[in-house]
């Protein structure tokens, strides 16, 4: 017996191959932007603290997003950063720095480590900096590191410390001898 068709045709959802090549266009952009993208595994998350994430993460300057796996996986590969995809199993979301600004890979891992301790249904699984993908542990210990300006300020006195040492060295004979003419000259 034929079926009979008794309505109009439902679309699928998911817009089909037209919103899916749009979304991996997206996706490319955000990796083509972007110096790192960090991994995270949202399972157990509520949408209420979800949300919630999102907001405390836009405060940082950090955008959080849900991704479907295989098209993140086409959008990493066609940006020539093919390494993301050993990092996507299971139920995954990209932190990426918001557009417009300069945010350094040690603030994007510090705010969402941070947001870890909050919401402890939430786990990191890695990061992709460059063209090279880091586990957990790395991208952990990525936000124990000081600020990029502390860091900047940390070389220029170490590089600065030598100096300052050979000029009170070769100066000392010197202001020894001031001392020693000023004295003399006084009496």
């Amino acid at each position: 017996m034929a079926k009979i068709k008794t309505g109009p045709k439902v679309k699928r959802k998911g817009g089909g191959v037209a919103a899916k090549a749009a979304k991996v266009a997206e996706l490319s952009r955000h990796l083509d932007g972007t110096g790192a993208v960090l991994v995270t595994e949202y399972r157990g998350l509520k949408v209420g603290e979800l949300q919630d994430l999102r907001r405390r993460l836009r405060a940082r300057g950090v955008e959080y997003h849900v991704v479907k796996n295989t098209l993140f996986g086409r959008a990493a590969e066609g940006s020539g950063r093919p390494a993301i995809a050993t990092l996507l199993a299971g139920p995954t979301a990209i932190a990426v720095p918001a557009e417009g600004t300069k945010l350094d890979e040690v603030e994007m891992a510090r705010s969402l480590v941070d947001e870890m301790r909050t919401f402890k249904a939430l786990k990191l699984t890695g990061a992709l900096i460059g063209s090279r993908a880091y586990g957990s542990d790395d991208v952990t210990a990525l936000s124990r590191l000081p600020a990029r300006a502390q860091l900047q300020g940390q070389l220029v006195g170490t590089l600065q410390a030598p100096l300052g040492q050979l000029t009170r060295t070769l100066a000392a004979p010197f202001s020894t001898l001031v001392h020693v003419l000023s004295a003399r000259a006084s009496t």
